[in-house]
């Protein structure tokens, strides 16, 4: 079976491609940083969260919020979540100029950035933006990303009442129940895939046009949500992790299920970059635009330093690296003729 507009790759030989980037990519080991990186910043995030509340008109949306998690992740993970929370809640309102605020933003986006790094090597480049760059460009996406959360989890919420206010007054009130009970499924499925298409779009140092639809956002968030709930029936009805890892059981839970979440979010990055590549439209392995060639193989971010796909200084000392020993190679060839 052909992949339709990819000449000469079978979905086999797709697949093949995959496992291989997931080995030498070694998307395992990327997941379990992702996971850590995802811990350091979920706590200051869900401060970050709280603290926009106090700013703008979304007061629902925590509440509704943790409603809709429930059903997406482990009790455990999400008791331990909702606990920190309250802790905050109950806390005097933070002001945004407190220095408390700015090391929230600043750690959450640590796994904004970690993310970027991954992708980079997905596509195969060295970073080649400016620090500070890439770096306002983890912070916008932490800010973008919680307003984006919080206003489109208070319209689900307004508009499921608003909806089911209007419903009763046509005498149908109990129909909407079932109708919104399943079309909220689809509604969580195509804000993951907005949030992961964003994510492949603006993170890797690529020039690209943005598509919602790719196969890495279908597919991630197909395969985010059926995870997350294959998980979450193994955690509560065969698992029991509080036996094995005693009081740190949620965090282990919580920690299994970032993990889970950031082998995914890497793995339909590696998808569409694999798409990419063999496409006919599509960049060369290593090119930043369309239309680059794809550079020598010993300047792709796979075969640098791992520093070379995260920061601009490394990916200059790499390649300054490579060919200081391609010219030695060749002194060498040369002195032996």
């Amino acid at each position: 079976m052909a992949i339709p507009g990819i000449s000469g790759m079978s979905l086999g030989a797709f697949f093949k491609l995959l496992y291989q980037h997931f080995v030498d990519h070694a998307l395992a080991d990327r997941a379990a940083q992702l996971a850590y990186y995802f811990v350091f910043a979920l706590f200051p995030f869900l401060f970050f969260l709280v603290t926009l509340t106090a700013y703008l008109p979304l007061q629902v949306a925590i509440e509704t919020l943790f409603e809709r998690a429930a059903e997406l992740m482990p009790r455990q993970a999400l008791d331990l979540i909702r606990g920190q929370v309250d802790h905050i809640v109950q806390q005097p309102r933070p002001k945004l100029v407190t220095g408390g605020f700015v090391v929230a933003v600043w750690s959450a986006s640590r796994g904004v950035d970690a993310i970027r790094t991954s992708l980079n090597l997905a596509h195969d480049v060295k970073e080649s933006r400016s620090f500070w760059k890439v770096q306002g460009i983890a912070l916008l996406i932490t800010v973008a990303g919680a307003v984006l959360i919080l206003v489109a989890v208070t319209l689900i919420a307004l508009g499921g009442k608003f909806g089911f206010w209007l419903a009763q007054r046509m005498d149908f009130g109990n129909e909407y129940l079932v109708l919104w009970s399943v079309l909220r499924w689809p509604v969580t499925a195509l804000l993951i895939m907005l949030v992961l298409a964003l994510t492949y779009y603006l993170l890797p140092d690529v020039e690209q046009e943005f598509k919602l639809i790719t196969p890495g956002s279908v597919i991630g968030s197909i395969l985010w949500l059926v995870a997350t709930w294959g998980f979450t029936i193994y955690v509560e009805h065969f698992g029991n992790y509080n036996v094995a890892y005693g009081s740190i059981g949620g965090v282990t839970v919580l920690l299994t299920w970032l993990y889970i979440g950031g082998l995914i979010f890497v793995l339909g990055g590696e998808m569409n970059a694999i798409i990419e590549h063999a496409s006919r439209e599509g960049k060369a392995i290593g090119a930043k635009s369309p239309g680059e060639p794809s550079p020598p193989p010993g300047e792709w971010a796979s075969a640098a330093p791992p520093g070379a796909a995260k920061a601009a200084s490394s990916a200059r000392r790499s390649s300054a690296g490579f060919w200081r020993a391609f010219g030695h190679r060749l002194r060498g060839h040369g002195s032996r003729q």
